[in-house]
């Protein structure tokens, strides 16, 4: 069963007048200068954007965490603290420091989901690479020798030899290995 909504922020009483809409917030949402809006909606509509990028700064960097434990790139404060902070007016927590916390979740969840596909490709070149049928006869051509089973019969004991000291573990490690890879350097050229 899914968990209750937070309650919703709700206007101080006597504020049930629309409010005009301008600047960025009227550009953002693609509405002309001095649109209305109902101030509860606008309360309603920044607890939904409010959970939803706590949740989301949870999960990515969460799976950041799990994919890449020892890397350097780490999740600055949690954004549903330090949004709160500037909410309430702290002096440590201006405007950019809220946006740079956004900017840099917006950048790892952008790298994270491009990395997905690159990685799986590059993990499937390198497994075509050690494995792929050239790849097997080539190795056994390299060998040389005589011997019962022909070119067939060697390239197969070949791919046995070769593929025997593989396990599961060691192919997590490597695709997450080149996860890791691509999201940092996706990382590296998004904060120049």
């Amino acid at each position: 069963e899914p968990a209750a909504s937070p309650p919703v922020a709700r206007p101080p009483a006597g504020s049930d007048s629309a409010i005009a809409i301008s600047g960025p917030l009227s550009s953002s949402l693609q509405l002309p200068d001095g649109a209305s809006a109902d101030p509860a909606r606008v309360m309603e509509f920044a607890t939904l954007l409010i959970e939803f990028a706590a949740s989301l700064d949870q999960v990515v960097w969460n799976t950041w965490k799990a994919v890449a434990p020892n890397s350097a790139v780490k999740r600055p404060a949690p954004l549903k603290s330090t949004m709160a902070r500037f909410v309430t007016g702290e002096a440590d927590t201006p405007r950019d420091k809220v946006k740079q916390d956004l900017e840099r979740l917006r950048q790892m969840t952008a790298a994270l989901t491009a990395s997905v596909n690159q990685a799986g490709r590059q993990f499937a070149q390198r497994h075509i690479e050690r494995f792929g049928a050239a790849e097997i006869e080539r190795a056994v051509r390299e060998e040389g020798g005589g011997g019962w089973g022909g070119l067939e019969g060697k390239c197969w004991k070949k791919y046995q030899q070769m593929s025997g000291t593989m396990d599961a573990e060691e192919i997590h490690r490597e695709l997450l290995g080149a996860i890791t890879s691509f999201t940092e350097s996706l990382l590296r050229g998004i904060g120049r």
